[in-house]
Parts: C-alpha cells; structure tokens; sequence
C-alpha cells in the first residue's frame, strides 16, 4: 500500500502544473453539471400554510426524500386542521388508489337502488361474455379477490410497448376507453379466487356501475357522490390539464394521468379539504355508501377487507384505510373505524411525489408492538397493493 502511494505521488508530481490544471477544471466543471441535473433528496418545498405543528409531524413521519409539495389534514372528533408545504387545503392532487373507495361506494349505494345484487355476474351485466369471466360477481372484485388480473390484458404488442415505454418517459401508461375494459375481459385468464390486488378489477367494477345506471362513470361520481357531499373541488378529469405538478421518485416531472376506462381504479383528482368531507362522511355512516367501508373478509395477515377499503388488525386504534399511486403522486387517508358518528381520529396525505406517504399514519395510530415485526414480513407493501399504478 506505502508502494502504491509513492507511485501515484510520483506520477502526479512529474505532471505539468497545466494539465493538472485542467484536468481538475474538468472534473470540478462535471462535478456541478451533474449536481445542477441531479435531482437530489430534500425536503418539501414552498411556503409553508396551516397548521406548523402538523406540518412539522409530517414531515418527520415521511423522512427525507425526493419530495417537492405537500398537504395534509388530521381530524379530532369534527375538528379539522390543515397544513401543507407548498400547497394548501385547496391544491389539487391525484389520489389515486383512493378513487377504488369512490367506485366501492357507488357499488353498495347500486345495490341500495335495487340497481344490481352483491352476487351479480360479469355475465348479467354483459350478457355477450362466455366461460368463467362470466361468473365473476361484482362483490369478488370489490374484495379484490375475483382472479381479474392486476392491469388489463394487452389487446397487442402494439399497446403493450407503448404502456412499457410510458413507464419510462413518465407519461399515463393507462390506454383504452371504457369500450375497451370491456372487450379486455375475452382475452382475461382467470386465476385462483384468492385475495390479490386488481387495478383492472375496479376498471371492470366502475365500468360495471356505469352499464347499470346508464351513465358514465364521471357522471355517476358527481352525482351520487361528490355533487350531495358538497366536494367541489373532487373530479374526475376528462383530460390531462389542469396540473401543474407531478414528480417521480427519483425528483423527475411525472405527466398527469387520467386513466381513460381505467378512470373507477385512480383517475380522482381531490384536494385535503375534499378528502376531509369524504374521510368524516365515510366515517359516519352519511356517505352514499358509506357501508362499503365494512370489513368483511381477511385479506392478509394484518389486514381485512370491506369493498375496496383495507382495515388494520395490528394497530391501536385499528385504522380504516387506503393507499394511491400514480406517476406523480401518492396519497393516504385513514381513519379509526370504531369512533362511532362525529367522533375519532383520521388523518389525510396528499404528496407530488411518488415516494409512499402511509407512514402519516403513525399520527393517529400506533402499530402495536407485538405484532410489528410480524406484520413488516407478511403484509403486501403499498407499492404491491397500488400496483405501482393506481
């Protein structure tokens, strides 16, 4: 090693001062364009808004990351604060995987208007489907456990190659109308009925509703939803304008996404003052739908499942929740299911970045210790369960 150092110590020396010059321009010149085009970890920025002290427990619940704007709502019985970093209650955001929540509701709210059954098929609703996608009942895909694929079959090579380039170039991976959901389920290989997270499932589902009711699946949202609960600021968009934001992990501008006949898995565009009507709505019991938030069967070792909405059962207090994912963003919303009307704890995320936000959950509730280290082995991670999509 001492050999090595003369040598190298000798080399430098016999250099001319010039080169040497030189050379240490040219890497100090490297060294800042690659610091200048690097996103680098941070934390969020833009001016802080709200609440300080629930920004600050945010904050240090999501650690550092490539982050960039941030809003958050945390809710006290029927108290509501609002904080953000760079946004406010009022800045709109893709949710995601939240939408599902949207959609399940439609679902139990269909069944309230004797428009469908739990156990309705695939096949009632599209007589023209044959086989065993026929037989698939609207509530298996509500419970994420109908054997529907993940995503959508692919109609050819030529859909599957731009969906794997949008993966790359950051723009919506989701192609095809509400026409092609439906024609997809011919080409669909039925798994076992076990529970396994589906985006095209909810497609399928919202999809379903839509047929039904005789309307599209944004008109059903405002309608039976949004428009009652007084959400103006909740849509589901018809196009990509409108955001301005939107970053990938790694701190890259992410294009917004809005899905097309996937819109009932992720399209909802909302904000931290919507989402709070929706949380305490949801909560108690006065949403359409509400009863869609119920567990009804276990999905994992810590979780169990209602129509779309995941419940803890290693968390004090337990916490009814979902997660979203897109190209840009990621949500959480989570709430204590036992709080009973007007009362309970919940807490709300919206991020610009597509770094999990679903640690803000240890703000109103804590993993219980016995079961932690279980739970981190055997429970599907929120990347798994939004399919990295939605």
């Amino acid at each position: 090693m001492p050999a090595i150092d003369v040598l190298g110590t000798s080399a430098q020396s016999a250099a001319p001062p010039r080169r040497r010059m030189a050379a240490l321009l040219a890497a100090a010149v490297t060294a800042l364009v690659l610091a200048a085009i690097t996103p680098w970890p941070r934390g969020f920025q833009g001016a802080a808004s709200g609440d300080a002290s629930l920004m600050a427990e945010v904050e240090q619940s999501l650690g550092s990351k490539h982050w960039h704007h941030v809003a958050a709502a945390r809710i006290n019985d029927d108290e509501v604060t609002f904080g953000g970093t760079g946004a406010d209650e009022h800045t709109e955001f893709e949710i995601g995987s939240i939408t599902k929540t949207f959609t399940a509701a439609l679902f139990a709210d269909a069944i309230g208007r004797g428009e469908i059954e739990a156990d309705t098929r695939l096949g009632g609703v599209w007589p023209d489907l044959d086989g065993k996608v026929a037989e698939v009942t609207l509530e298996s895909i509500a419970m994420q456990r109908s054997g529907l694929p993940q995503q959508k079959p692919w109609s050819g090579w030529g859909e599957g190659i731009s969906g794997i380039l949008a993966n790359y170039v950051h723009t919506d991976p989701y192609r095809g109308d509400a026409k092609d959901i439906v024609s997809s389920l011919k080409l669909v290989e039925l798994a076992d009925p076990k529970p396994e997270y589906s985006n095209f499932g909810f497609a399928v589902l919202g999809q379903a509703l839509a047929e039904v009711a005789g309307k599209d699946y944004t008109d059903l949202v405002r309608e039976r939803i949004t428009e009652p609960l007084g959400m103006e600021e909740t849509v589901v968009p018809d196009s990509a304008e409108g955001l301005s934001h939107g970053y990938t992990a790694s701190g890259l501008p992410a294009a917004p996404w809005t899905l097309g006949g996937s819109a009932p898995a992720g399209a909802i565009r909302s904000t931290t003052h919507d989402m709070s009507i929706w949380l305490r709505a949801v909560r108690d019991g006065s949403a359409p739908g509400a009863e869609a938030s119920h567990p009804r069967k276990a999905f994992d070792d810590s979780d169990r499942i209602g129509w779309a909405w995941f419940t803890t059962t290693d968390r004090s207090p337990n916490l009814t929740w979902h997660n979203g994912g897109t190209g840009g963003y990621r949500s959480y919303l989570g709430f204590d299911p036992k709080s009973g009307s007007g009362s309970g704890s919940g807490i709300i995320v919206l991020a610009d970045s597509a770094n999990d936000v679903d640690a803000a959950a240890d703000l109103v509730s804590t993993p219980d210790s016995e079961q932690a280290e279980s739970a981190s082995e055997t429970t599907t991670s929120a990347t798994e369960r939004t399919g990295a999509r939605s």
